[in-house]
């Protein structure tokens, strides 16, 4: 049966054979251009002849006047010898295909590039069919970004998960991760394992209840389930273990993928005996006031800032488990953080005998920070010093350091002057300048910290160890702060 048209299948092909052979060479690469972004004509001698670029971006790259060059004098070094591969080893019916190389661009990222040659007997020209790869090599440039991101990320991870077991497994106060639901220790620390077990086999996977004495064992679950549903900590005192040895111990709830567990902290019952006695009597020299019935967090030091006596709200505000770990310690140690010195609160109680509202920043045995405000007392009869210490319900009301360049800027300065030494407020402003120029630093480089350094003088190195002390890890162009 002869199709419809009166032509064969074969004569479509004749037909189109001799149609392309009417073709000249400047219709021939605007017909393969169709499908391609760059065609070339490219002679015996490997000479550009014709060029036909499908869109006019790549004629900024300056593609168009590469016609009568050479083609290997087009791309970068290292993409010669694929061009004169793939020039030599074309076959007359067969393309050859995937040889990507880069074209020099001046002022500009090199033109990725990935051409297939094709060479027809009697044709006096190889047609060189290109695709650009400038989205392609985009897309990995991001996947590498990422891949760098995410391994920084991942070794913070782990260097942060190296320093808390480090000090999980140091602690000498024994911890216990317990498992909410089922009752089943998740980890403990060498300190709870030599407290609790008489062996030396690690108590993961142990039941908590089989680690106390059977007597024990209601009082301990009541507890748990307390403190799985308490936002304050539970205490327990003098609770058995199957050891025989009496101990006191705290016990806090957290939320682990959706379940809510408990940390337990332990210690012998006779390291709490001081505790007891702080907790119900007076101290001893202010038998006027009563520490335990204020209803304010309440320290009573020397005038060195030795604490002689404290009363639990004291202990809920900075997360201790007993007085022992309080008594003998310095006030000073719980601010170490805080931009003012307790140092001048002592020294100002030396020519006032009370100073109220002496704002700083209270760092907690969990190394939490939180704005409180202070008011103090100078008894002179027996030389302690009574603090009240109240936390603060906005931080808006905290004595800082002013930011340079803001109106009342001398004002902020001013105000502090009694409360802050000269040579702290002098400090702080010189870091705040300093943070202020890095920052400036990063958004104008878009957080090259190569470069960032250079525009500050600064060596690399320098300039990460300043990135860290102010926090600035992670600081990104735009957030205006570390994240």
């Amino acid at each position: 049966m002869k199709p419809l048209n009166g032509h064969s299948g074969t004569d479509g092909f004749a037909v189109a054979d001799s149609l392309l052979k009417t073709l000249d060479l400047d219709s021939i690469g605007s017909l393969v251009s169709l499908g391609a972004d760059v065609v070339m004509l490219i002679d015996h001698s490997a000479i550009i002849s014709q060029i036909y670029l499908a869109g006019n971006d790549l004629a900024d790259y300056g593609l168009a006047k590469t016609v009568g060059k050479r083609l290997q004098d087009c791309v970068t070094m290292e993409s010669v010898p694929k061009i004169d591969s793939m020039l030599s080893a074309g076959s007359h019916h067969h393309p050859v295909r995937g040889y990507q190389v880069n074209h020099k661009c001046a002022g500009k990222p090199d033109l990725p590039v990935v051409y297939s040659a094709y060479n027809a007997k009697d044709f006096p020209y190889t047609i060189v069919v290109g695709r650009e790869l400038r989205q392609q090599m985009h897309d990995q440039q991001r996947l590498v970004q990422t891949q760098l991101e995410l391994e920084a990320d991942y070794r913070e991870l782990k260097e942060a998960e190296t320093r808390y077991r480090t000090a999980f497994k140091v602690a000498t106060v024994a911890y216990v991760m317990l498992d909410g639901e089922r009752r089943t220790i998740l980890d403990a620390n060498p300190a709870a394992a030599s407290l609790l077990s008489t062996t030396a086999a690690p108590l993961s996977g142990k039941s908590i209840r089989d680690l106390f004495g059977k007597h024990e064992r209601d009082r301990l679950g009541d507890a748990i389930s307390e403190a799985r549903h308490s936002p304050n900590p539970v205490h327990l005192d003098g609770i058995g273990i199957a050891k025989g040895q009496s101990i006191s111990l705290t016990l806090r709830s957290y939320r682990e993928n959706g379940i809510t567990n408990v940390l337990l902290a332990l210690w012998p019952s006779e390291q709490d005996l001081e505790s007891k006695r702080q907790r119900t009597e007076k101290p001893v020299g202010i038998a006027e006031i009563g520490l335990a019935d204020l209803p304010e967090a309440v320290v009573q030091t020397d005038t060195d800032g030795v604490v002689l006596a404290a009363n639990t709200l004291f202990l809920d505000l900075i997360h201790a488990p007993s007085m022992t770990q309080v008594l003998g310690r310095n006030v000073a140690s719980w601010f170490t953080g805080a931009s003012i010195d307790v140092r001048v609160l002592y020294t100002r109680l030396l020519d006032e005998p009370c100073v109220r509202g002496f704002t700083s920043t209270l760092t907690d045995n969990l190394s939490a920070e939180s704005a409180v405000s202070i008011s103090a007392r100078l008894n002179p009869t027996n030389g302690t010093v009574q603090l009240i210490v109240m936390p603060q319900a906005t931080s808006a009301e905290r004595l800082t350091i002013p930011s340079p360049g803001v109106s009342d800027q001398a004002e902020g300065f001013s105000a502090l002057v009694g409360k802050v030494p000269l040579k702290d407020l002098i400090r702080e402003s010189l870091d705040v300048i300093e943070k202020i120029c890095i920052e400036a630093a990063l958004d104008q480089t878009n957080n090259n910290r190569a470069y960032a350094a250079e525009i500050l003088g600064l060596s690399r190195q320098s300039l990460y160890i300043k990135l860290r002390r102010h926090g600035l890890e992670d600081y990104r162009p735009g957030s205006g702060q570390a994240s």
